[in-house]
């Protein structure tokens, strides 16, 4: 009895990709069959991408074939999110959560201690005996543990920090498994590519958003910030579409790099054994709502992004599970053998891939500075806007892009009640201390009307600042050709 147990978990942990050499069942010692190497890993972190920012996503509009040979044939979270960010460079928390595997209140830009149990992700991969690289935008990872990779390099743009890796891969390859976290600046703007990539899109081939708004009704605590300044007020279909194709051109140009990173594994007998991660570090609102950046709680906004993994060991699927980018770091360590650092808080996903249960958690629970709370479910979603003494209601099953707002139904009362009584948890388990009201709300009432001069001669300067940096960019860079 105990034999085929034992032949159970090794066909179990086999199935799985964990490349550890063996275990103990029961007084026995069980040895793995030797071809269960551990498996190389691949993290395409995209900077500002949507949750549908493929074309195997939903986008029909865009080109992304290399990235779409992955995705489709890989397991999909649906609703992945990072949990938030207290300053507008949301980047920067959310990196911060995926290297440490803590939630936005704990992580922090420490380096690893002595004692395993404080291992960032890139030191307890190298400690289980992986070559790790970093290539891609190191200003807004945090620095301490962005140097513990073994390389780390940031060459501006996605092609040159291609050849990096690729140099990395040609020259690791066979003598230790691969930990690549491939994180360029595309598609954030300016949302660099180069001619060929621009030349594919055109503005007026592009529809709006389906939430499109020309602006935000009510002031959400963050309506003039820097993202929201890269086009002017109000929006309209030219200056959306024409900020749509430039960030679907930068994409695709990213989807190049990545389709050249594939062709290296291949080239160097890898391809069998990596397994690939795709995301995206935070959303990009680009016209939902009347907003453009990622400071805000929609699902098409600032925090839900793309998650999708993928193996030969991976079943092909998908979930509506909730999930949180943090719960990356204990999911790569769960299907590499890699064992997890006791204060890790994500959860591994590998049970949700290979069907063993439906989702990790009930809840999920997002944030943006001292203005936003958000709490959803799997169908209902609340957002809290303390400042204004604002609610909105969600029913994200019959209106995934949150043009109905519900709160003022009074039959929907109890569900609201119920929901931020979550939300209070939520906030006490993850250490936020914000209360739900403010003894004075500000009024809420917003539209263009209330830009300052000042407010729109900073559009001006900054929508005129992406369009010089976009041109040094393309001054600087030339296509790479693909090796």
């Amino acid at each position: 009895m105990k034999a085929m147990f034992a032949s159970f978990l090794i066909r179990r942990i086999t199935r799985r990709g964990i490349g550890a050499a063996l275990m103990i069942l029961g007084g026995f010692r069980i040895c793995l069959p030797a071809e269960a190497a551990p498996p190389n890993v691949v993290f395409i972190l995209a900077d500002d991408l949507r949750p549908d920012g493929l074309g195997s996503l939903g986008n029909p509009v865009i080109k992304s074939p290399n990235i779409d040979s992955i995705v489709n044939r890989g397991f999909i979270f649906r609703h992945a999110y990072t949990m938030g960010s207290m300053i507008g460079a949301v980047c920067v928390p959310s990196r911060t959560m995926l290297l440490t595997g803590q939630s936005m209140f704990r992580a922090k830009n420490e380096a690893s201690g002595g004692d395993p149990a404080t291992f960032t992700f890139p030191h307890a991969m190298r400690a289980a005996g992986y070559a790790a690289v970093h290539a891609g935008k190191k200003y807004t990872s945090p620095k301490k543990i962005t140097d513990e990779f073994d390389q780390t390099y940031d060459e501006k743009f996605g092609a040159a920090n291609a050849d990096k890796v690729i140099d990395f891969i040609h020259r690791e390859a066979g003598q230790k498994p691969l930990f690549v976290y491939f994180a360029p600046l595309e598609p954030h703007d300016p949302q660099y590519a180069t001619a060929e990539y621009y030349a594919m899109y055109r503005p007026a081939d592009i529809p709006l958003p389906a939430a499109f708004l020309p602006w935000h009704p009510f002031d959400n605590g963050a309506m003039t910030g820097r993202d929201e300044k890269t086009v002017g007020w109000p929006r309209t279909r030219e200056n959306v579409t024409g900020k749509l194709a430039r960030y679907y051109a930068s994409i695709s140009y990213l989807d190049a790099q990545v389709g050249r990173l594939v062709d290296a594994l291949r080239q160097s007998g890898q391809m069998e054994n990596t397994v690939f991660i795709v995301a995206g570090d935070n959303g990009l609102s680009l016209g939902e709502h009347g907003l453009i950046g990622k400071q805000n709680l929609y699902e098409f906004g600032g925090m839900h992004v793309p998650l999708v993994f993928a193996s030969s060991s991976i079943p092909k699927g998908e979930t509506n599970a909730l999930v949180y980018l943090m719960d990356v770091f204990p999911t790569v360590c769960e299907l590499a053998g890699v064992p997890k650092p006791a204060r890790v808080e994500g959860k591994s996903l590998a049970p949700i891939m290979h069907g063993d249960v439906p989702r990790v958690r009930e809840y999920l629970f997002t944030v943006f500075g001292e203005v936003q709370r958000a709490i959803r479910d799997e169908r209902w979603k609340v957002i809290r806007y303390p400042e204004i003494d604002k609610t909105q209601l969600f029913d994200l099953q019959s209106d995934g892009h949150e043009m109905t707002d519900l709160a003022g139904q009074p039959d929907q009362a109890g569900r609201i009640a119920e929901l931020l009584a979550q939300m209070k948890k939520a906030q006490q388990e993850a250490g936020d201390a914000l209360p739900l009201s403010a003894p004075n709300p500000k009024p809420s009432d917003w539209s263009p009307a209330k830009l300052t001069p000042k407010d729109i001669e900073e559009q001006q300067a900054e929508t005129k600042r992406c369009a010089d940096e976009m041109s040094l960019l393309r001054n600087y860079a030339t296509p790479a050709k693909r090796q």
